[in-house]
């Protein structure tokens, strides 16, 4: 394999590695919109409770608090699931980046002996 398809190796994978970078950060934006809504429905919940124990709160409220437990249930999967995925997809890519890294070393191992020829001589 020459040099310049080294190169375009290299290129390739960093190329990869930028895009899963970015689905990286989607993640973890999506990561912080569920930890937002999961905040807003656990005040939900309080102010419920707190409605209740005031004896003002609507009559189905144990059930408003039983669905809204449920659906940060379902967020908490969602979370988990994705942070499944992604540990999977970080496996799969160190293997990728141990073979950047010895691509990089092949192009640095041929430049020095194009440059210099091999092996500095001994100084006199």
């Amino acid at each position: 394999m020459g040099f310049l398809d080294k190169v375009k190796e290299t290129a390739g994978k960093a190329a990869d590695q930028a895009k899963h970078a970015t689905a990286v950060g989607k993640e973890k934006i999506e990561d912080v919109r569920l930890q937002k809504k999961i905040g807003e429905l656990c005040q939900d919940i309080g102010a419920l409770v707190v409605a209740q124990r005031r004896n003002e709160a609507p009559e189905d409220a144990a059930a408003q608090i039983d669905a809204k437990v449920a659906e940060i249930a379902e967020i908490e999967k969602q979370i988990e699931a994705s942070h499944a995925a992604a540990d999977a997809g970080d496996v799969a890519d160190a293997g990728n980046a141990g073979d950047l890294a010895d691509a990089r070393n092949a192009g640095d191992a041929k430049g020095s002996d194009a440059a210099g020829g091999g092996p500095a001589a001994p100084a006199s």
